[in-house]
């Protein structure tokens, strides 16, 4: 088998059916889909179970524990093949992209550390947030959990994510920029139409305050993995991640000075300054549309 798909769900039983018959509409690619409920209160099990007793490439299982990194690393150790890709139970998967980006990864064995990197494409009843292309650069692909297809060897090192985490994105993210040797493969495929909405568990709809708590405790990943992974990142990788956590903990303080002086990239500075407080965040949210992606 090529590849396998992991949706992680809980209380989606208004987008459940169009996202999972997004993935089960890709064609000319051997995989599976598994869907883990983590104990949803709605009818988001029963309407995948429907579904499933129709489709052998489709498995069902309730989440044993709770919540979403305990949902994800349930179904990742349920995939059986060379590589894995994760995704969101209220997104879209673009006809034909699993195949796009499985072509990318190949050629490549599933023991080396090799992740398959697409974009993604927002969908929003709000026109500010939608259709913004993440990133912009038709070449390269994007670092957010549903961006990458990981080999086996790549999911040795990132799963589990920890579960005391709100989010997996994170975590991904250390590991795929940071840990020595990866090899990232990227491709200008939209893999994902990324939705907008209220229950995200994130996003620039909501004021500076509540983002910037979820965002701090989001951010703490970096972190957790340096901490864990620090005999094996190497000398220039546990330089780069140490850039990563300076720079969180002077935008977390709400340092406009520590964001602008530490060694981080420019880029990931200004990104930074514009949640470091009320003033910059309100200029980020009004110029949305320009300055995502880049």
């Amino acid at each position: 088998m090529q590849v396998s798909v992991v949706i992680a769900a809980k209380n989606e039983e208004r987008y459940i059916e169009e996202a999972v018959l997004s993935v089960l509409n890709q064609e000319n690619v051997d995989f599976e889909l598994i869907v883990i409920d983590d104990n949803s209160s709605d009818a988001t099990y029963e309407i995948v179970k429907k579904i499933a007793d129709k489709n052998s490439r489709l498995s069902v299982y309730k989440n044993p524990s709770s919540g979403k990194n305990s949902a994800f690393n349930y179904g990742v150790s349920k995939a059986r093949a060379k590589f894995v890709c994760i995704f969101a139970g209220d997104d879209i998967m673009p006809r034909g992209s699993l195949e796009q980006r499985f072509n990318v990864v190949q050629q490549f064995s599933e023991r080396e550390l090799v992740v398959g990197l697409c974009r993604l494409k927002s969908i929003s009843e709000d026109k500010k947030f939608d259709g913004q292309v993440v990133p912009k650069d038709s070449n390269m692909g994007g670092f957010t959990g549903v961006s990458y297809l990981m080999s086996r060897a790549v999911l040795d090192i990132i799963f589990p994510v920890p579960e005391h985490l709100p989010n997996e994105d994170t975590w991904m993210e250390a590991a795929v920029k940071y840990y020595p040797n990866f090899k990232l493969v990227h491709s200008g495929v939209i893999g994902c139409e990324w939705r907008v909405h209220s229950g995200n568990s994130i996003n620039m709809q909501v004021g500076f305050n509540e983002y910037n708590e979820k965002l701090t405790v989001r951010m703490s990943a970096f972190e957790l993995f340096y901490n864990k992974y620090k005999e094996q990142l190497g000398e220039n990788g546990c330089r780069l991640l140490q850039q990563r956590v300076n720079l969180e903990n002077a935008r977390r303080t709400g340092s406009i000075f520590r964001v602008l002086t530490t060694s981080a990239p420019l880029k990931e500075k200004l990104r930074a300054l514009s949640a470091t407080n009320t003033f910059f965040y309100e200029i980020r949210h009004r110029l949305y549309k320009l300055l995502s992606g880049l």
